[in-house]
């Protein structure tokens, strides 16, 4: 099954009666708002990892911070690790049943709604006086253009939707016929202490990886998704090592998914095999030493992004990178230290789902010269791309969960006082 179904998979199954003709027992009177601040409901399908997840839970944790009522709003009953971060009495799974998720609202005094990759129930509740407001994590390629105008009517409703990078937001405008009003870009945030962590287990130390010291680390950071393109880095390496033997890349990301079996069968056949190495997993803890201590060069040459959570934490890690323009590249291309390329096609806009699937399992595509150009560019200027990488402290503050969580507040409350207006 085509990685990119599942959101249209889960949509189709849980697209029930009862959030088009609601229960005649279900309170229709407005919520109203009893405290000072507003109370949020996020609303997300599963809370279970990922980095979608990640940066849900880093705003749960932002809001609480800042003085708001929070509480997780979950549509199906599959948790894990990050669930196990929510304050008791929370998290709540309400099962895909609109009864249950209504009634949560008022028995939570809930004013506003955070909607994650989800839209449920957002109609009856914004018929209670509750706002809603939809980031937008992602381009939807797999959705055909009378998909994207149905679920276009449905952000339309939204008091604001939130596209995570200027690529998403323009992607969105081009596909959907949608107006600018409510839209407004708020990248990803990540948590800079954890980041700061010193600490590598055994296994992660350049000599357990077999890294010489003149060996060059390049860490490909990403889960083994056919949009991730780790096939297409196999053809990257072949030619790059031709010229510079010692360039080693790391491949580091969940194996779980029938992708990663494609790139295994390219990746045991290729002459390039003694210079990539697969990193055994570990803790996210620990990516900040990883990247620091191991990681030479950075690359996200990916054929489709939202914001990459990965990019940020180079960024902070002061780790020059080689990029594809997709996701936030071209919003962090002007760094010092940072390379962006054209990715293997030449508009996402125009470029299907079924097209990207078929590039995702190729070796050689229409950037592997200049994905090769550039790496071969930052390696022969090695130490004058990581001195250039080494960004102020300020600046990289526009990418920690502080200042992303500071935007959503500001948006939360303008449009819960308009709410309450009309």
């Amino acid at each position: 099954m085509k990685i990119f179904d599942w959101f249209n998979r889960k949509k189709s199954k849980k697209k029930d009666a009862a959030v088009e003709s609601p229960a005649v027992s279900l309170r229709t009177d407005r919520i109203p708002k009893l405290s000072e601040k507003p109370v949020i409901g996020i609303v997300v399908t599963t809370f279970d990892k990922g980095g979608l997840e990640q940066v849900v839970l880093n705003l749960y944790l932002g809001y609480k911070k800042q003085g708001y009522c929070v509480y997780m709003l979950c549509q199906e009953d599959i948790l894990g690790i990050m669930a196990q971060q929510i304050a008791d009495g929370e998290l709540y799974v309400f099962h895909n049943n609109l009864e249950e998720f209504i009634n949560l609202l008022y028995d939570k005094n809930i004013n506003i709604l955070h909607y994650h990759y989800n839209v449920f129930g957002v109609e009856e509740a914004k018929k209670r006086g509750v706002a809603a407001i939809y980031t937008m994590h992602n381009v939807y390629t797999w959705k055909n253009d009378q998909e994207i105008r149905d679920y276009s009517a449905v952000l339309n409703n939204m008091d604001r939707v939130i596209p995570v990078s200027n690529l998403v937001r323009n992607y969105y405008l081009a596909r959907s016929g949608a107006t600018q009003e409510n839209l407004q870009v708020v990248y990803n945030g990540i948590d800079f202490e954890e980041l700061k962590g010193d600490i590598l287990p055994q296994q992660l130390t350049r000599e357990s990886l077999g890294l010489a010291r003149e060996d060059v680390a390049i860490a490909f950071v990403a889960s083994f998704y056919p949009v991730k393109y780790q096939i297409g880095m196999i053809g990257v390496m072949e030619n790059l090592i031709k010229k510079y033997p010692n360039a080693k890349l790391l491949f580091v990301g969940n194996t779980e998914n029938g992708y990663y079996e494609q790139f295994r069968a390219e990746y045991d056949k290729s002459p390039a095999k003694d210079n990539m190495l697969l990193v055994p997993y570990f803790e996210h803890k620990y990516m900040g030493a990883f990247l620091r201590k191991i990681v030479d060069i950075f690359t996200l040459p990916t054929l489709q992004e939202g914001c990459s959570n990965a990019v940020l934490e180079a960024i902070f890690c002061d780790k020059p990178m080689v990029l594809t323009n997709v996701g936030n590249a071209m919003d962090v291309n002007h760094l010092p230290g940072c390379v962006v390329v054209r990715t293997a096609y030449e508009d996402v806009v125009t470029t299907s789902n079924d097209q990207m699937i078929r590039m995702s399992q190729l070796k050689i595509s229409g950037n592997n010269r200049e994905l090769t150009e550039a790496f071969a560019q930052v390696i022969e200027h090695l130490e004058e791309y990581k001195k250039a990488a080494q960004i102020s402290e300020e600046e990289k503050k526009l990418y920690a969960t502080e200042y992303m969580v500071q935007q959503y507040c500001n948006i939360i409350d303008e449009v819960t006082s308009k709410n309450e207006r009309r």
